[in-house]
């Protein structure tokens, strides 16, 4: 886009622009890829009629993307070049872990001699927001890159807004790194863990035409429900059905498409749902179950499952239940000992060994068995 096209911005921006998010805050702006590509990490150029700025995190297109140069502000626009955060590191203080967005290159761009520099064998410069959290990290703090350790060695503040920091290759530590989820000194301050994620509308869903709908998700740390967990939602097919990062979804075109969500920061713990689009008109059934999430050993407690028909609850539908152990094994760590109409009473096994596991309840709808839910409930040790 020339600066002749200055006064049109408005007009493309309606017309041509996409939906991004800078900071979090949804914007339109005009993107194009960076004609210089020099650069190893994709890179593009981003226009927008509202601020910009040197260290702005953009979400484009199921992406993330740190705005790495100086920004050209004009009076209609401003103009930057960004490129694709292509690592997440995770930084632990003393316990505290937090995971950063960052670009990670093994060569660079010299701003001076215009030529590629070629980092030694083992080294690698991230580049990082500049923010309240990343000015704590300090020399010699080490974090993973798929599996390998690396230890800051020098860190740089040239462009403001941008924090970037010299690595180079470092030991694994085989006490207390988790290696796999990429987290240095994990276990020296915390014990493990196991993450469950559960899509609570099963495993098949209905949404209607050109309407939305909201995914029930919750996940659970050794049996425990999470607060706010950081979810990560895509499509398998997002011109048929879309789901945005908050789990809605909504029917594009009449077909099929599975969304699965995972743990942002473990992203092997996943769950998938298909979901079909229907005509508006058709019945789109879905059940909530209410009841306690945690059963004491020995002890009963009662669930009520609740039907839904495109949001509104009815008393025409019926389920039937059934009882698993969360690992799928046996024997069932637990018992259905009544079952009136849509409610059932649970009782949980005697033995102290079940304490931390979870049994799964079952919900499954009569007239339609390919809608069903499932409630997770956690066992404890009476005392």
């Amino acid at each position: 886009m020339t600066r002749s096209l200055e006064p049109m911005l408005d007009f493309f921006l309606r017309e041509k622009g996409e939906l991004v998010h800078i900071n979090g805050m949804r914007q339109l702006a005009l993107i194009q890829d960076a004609t210089n590509t020099i650069q190893m990490t994709d890179e593009k150029i981003i226009r927008a009629a509202t601020p910009l700025h040197t260290g702005d995190i953009v979400d484009y297109r199921y992406e993330r993307y740190l705005i790495t140069s100086q920004v050209d502000q004009n009076e209609q626009s401003c103009r930057g070049r960004m490129k694709k955060c292509n690592q997440r590191l995770a930084i632990n203080w003393n316990g505290q872990v937090k995971w950063f967005d960052a670009v990670v290159e093994a060569r660079t761009f010299s701003t001076e001699t215009g030529k590629v520099i070629s980092m030694p064998e083992g080294n690698i410069l991230a580049s990082l927001q500049d923010n309240a959290d990343t000015r704590n990290i300090a020399l010699n703090q080490r974090f993973y890159i798929t599996h390998q350790p690396f230890k800051i060695v020098g860190m740089d503040r040239i462009l403001n807004g941008i924090i970037q920091l010299s690595c180079t290759l470092d030991n694994i530590n085989t006490a207390y790194d988790d290696v796999e989820n990429n987290i240095v000194d994990r276990w020296k301050y915390e014990i493990a863990h196991t993450y469950a994620l559960h899509i609570h509308q099963g495993t098949i869903a209905h949404v209607r035409l050109n309407e939305t709908m909201p995914l029930n998700v919750t996940a659970t740390d050794n049996g425990d429900e999470l607060a706010n967990p950081a979810i990560t939602y895509t499509s398998s097919d997002p011109s048929v059905i879309s789901v945005d990062q908050d789990g809605q979804v909504m029917g594009i075109v009449l077909g099929q498409a599975s969304i699965t969500a995972k743990l942002t920061y473990h992203p092997t713990v996943l769950s998938t749902i298909e979901i079909r689009v229907v005509e508006t008109g058709t019945h789109i059934y879905s059940i909530a179950i209410t009841g306690n999430p945690i059963l004491k050993t020995g002890q009963s407690a009662s669930y009520v499952s609740h039907i839904y028909d495109h949001g509104t609850e009815v008393f025409d539908q019926s389920v039937e239940w059934s009882l698993r152990n969360q690992d799928d094994s046996t024997p069932i760590m637990g018992s259905i000992t009544a079952s009136t109409g849509n409610s059932v009473t649970i009782k949980a096994g005697s033995s102290s060994g079940v304490n931390n596991k979870a049994l799964i309840l079952d919900a499954t709808l009569v007239s339609d068995p390919s809608i069903m839910i499932e409630k997770t409930i956690s066992l404890k040790n009476l005392f």
